[in-house]
Order: structure tokens, then sequence, then C-alpha cells
């Protein structure tokens, strides 16, 4: 707990146009990244990542464990006790700059369960010290929620295709920056 106490400390708040930027990455994600990558949140995040690092924004990746809930469901992405082996790695992955979080693979939720959520979403991060990250009321009033993964899960994401997070990420970073502002 200490670890999240000390991050909280150093959090650094997005200026206004480092937020149009973040805005802007994610309207423009899926007009250039390939929608059937919308499920690897390990590539969409490293791409968020190389985004905001061209921007000069600083960010990292950031393992979590994704929450759906309304009245009469509840659903979770990652870090789970899986009873059956998969080739999937059994964790989520944001990108974090400063303080909001940017959740390009939220669509997990959809493709696997069958529940509609924004294909990306940019949520404000709470700077006190708990296990909830983040959290972003939809319209339907459901809420996504953001929580620190449990401990003993391996939480490093997998590698992912450099070309692949380059050639994406640099279209991206091209699509904002001649963007109108």
């Amino acid at each position: 707990m200490l670890i999240h106490s000390i991050s909280i400390l150093l959090v650094h708040i997005l200026t206004e146009a480092e937020n149009r930027i973040v805005d802007k990455l994610r309207l423009a994600y899926y007009d250039v990244v390939p929608a059937d990558l919308r499920t690897f949140c390990s590539l969409t995040s490293r791409i968020s990542k190389h985004v905001l690092d061209k921007f000069g924004i600083g960010n990292e990746l950031m393992s979590c464990q994704l929450w759906y809930t309304n009245q009469t469901q509840n659903y979770v992405v990652g870090f789970l006790d899986q009873q059956e082996p998969s080739s999937e790695w059994n964790g989520h992955v944001v990108c974090r700059a400063g303080n909001v979080i940017i959740d390009a693979a939220t669509q997990n939720l959809e493709v696997k369960l069958g529940v509609p959520v924004p294909w990306v979403v940019v949520a404000r991060r709470f700077l006190v010290t708990t296990q909830l990250i983040s959290r972003a009321r939809l319209d339907n009033n459901a809420m996504l929620e953001w929580f620190y993964p449990p401990a003993n899960m391996d939480t490093n994401p997998p590698v992912e295709p450099v070309a692949l997070v380059e050639q994406y990420g640099n279209l991206l970073y091209e699509r904002i920056a001649h963007s109108p502002t």
C-alpha cells in the first residue's frame, strides 16, 4: 500500500493543453487503430503510451481490474481466479497519464459479455490512496471502475510487437498533431 501512497503524491495534474491531446486521442483512436484490436489491452495501452510519449506527456502502463456494474449485473475483467488454463493474459492494463487513465480496451466487456460500453474511456483518477483507481458513469447509469489488482497476481502485461505499436501510434500521433485545435 505504501507504493500507492507515494505514487499519489507525485501525480501530475494534466494541463489544459495536455487534456485536449488526451481528448483528441480518445476521439480519434478507432478512426486510426483497427477495430479488431479493441480487446487487446496490452497493445492498445502501449499505442496510447507511444502517442503520449511523442507529445511529451508523462505516462506509464498501469495494471488493474476493470469492473462493470449496474443494478442487476457485475462483471470483472482481469486478475480473476481462473479454473481452466488460458492462452490469454489474466489481467487488464490501461495507460496512466497524470491524473487520468486511458482505457482503449473496454470492449472486452461488449465483445465477450455483451455489455455495451464506450470504445475508449478517459477517466479521472482518484487522488487519494484507495483500492479504487478511477470510475466513470455511463449513459445507462452503469458504472465502470478500475481497481488495483489483487495481491500475488502476475501484473506484467505481455510484450507486444514494437512495429505494430509504432505503426498505429505514429498514425494516431499524426492524426492528433494535424487536427484543428
